[in-house]
């Protein structure tokens, strides 16, 4: 008899396996993209906690975001901005954008490159890095980050979107709720399970992410 575990597994692939995502995980894409292109993608992240991801998107596909990294905009200026796209706790953001515009990520992102596509506990040592150095950025954000930016196989985006789709194919525990991602326990854990599936699938976790979201959500695709 199967083991129902590998059951489960196969039920998952077979709902991912021909997904084609409209946005396409590209490793190494930091290299190309430059200071600006780090900069846009931290500040879309760090703006991401308990706002919709439609209004993230708003932000993305606007011109203001170009002008929060291109000039010097105030704080008045960058708060006026966030909550102009709707995004939530835009007093207590501002100061974590300041820090993206006032710091070099490339020299941030090439202290840790040699972590980068080696395995889960290297990108892990890489993401702890990271959400110490840049304020704001959590096991999640961060890993959406470094997925965003092309520098990670391994790490897991976890939020609902994912739990949801793991509890539907029995790859986790019913009890586990969204409020239990942020206990590193847990998210090690799921983060393991999405590791296993993107094996038997032969993708990268990032790209099991990005067929994740293509059919739990209809958003517009990334811009950047």
């Amino acid at each position: 008899m199967e083991d129902p575990a590998s059951l489960n597994y196969e039920r998952a692939i077979d709902a991912l396996k021909d997904v084609k995502p409209p946005t396409q995980f590209q490793f190494g894409k930091w290299r190309k993209i430059g200071e600006s292109g780090l900069k846009k993608i931290a500040i879309l992240r760090v703006a991401s906690p308990q706002t919709r991801v439609a209004a993230l998107r708003s932000l993305e596909y606007s011109q203001d975001l170009e002008y929060l990294v291109d000039r010097n905009p105030s704080d008045r200026e960058i708060q006026s901005t966030l909550r102009k796209h709707g995004i939530r706790f835009h007093n207590a953001k501002t100061p974590r954008i300041r820090w993206i515009l006032s710091n070099n990520l490339t020299n941030t992102i090439n202290e840790v490159e040699h972590l980068s596509g080696r395995s889960l506990a290297d990108e892990r040592k890489a993401r702890d890095r990271i959400k110490d150095i840049i304020p704001g950025m959590g096991l999640k954000t961060t890993s959406d980050f470094l997925k965003d930016i092309g520098f990670s196989k391994y790490l897991a985006v976890l939020d609902s979107r994912n739990l949801n789709f793991l509890k539907e194919y029995d790859l986790a525990p019913s009890w586990i709720t969204q409020s239990h991602l942020s206990r590193k326990k847990i998210y090690y854990y799921l983060e393991e399970v999405e590791n296993e599936l993107a094996k038997r699938l032969g993708i990268t976790v990032s790209e099991l992410d990005e067929r994740i979201m293509t059919i739990t959500g209809s958003e517009r695709p990334h811009k950047l």
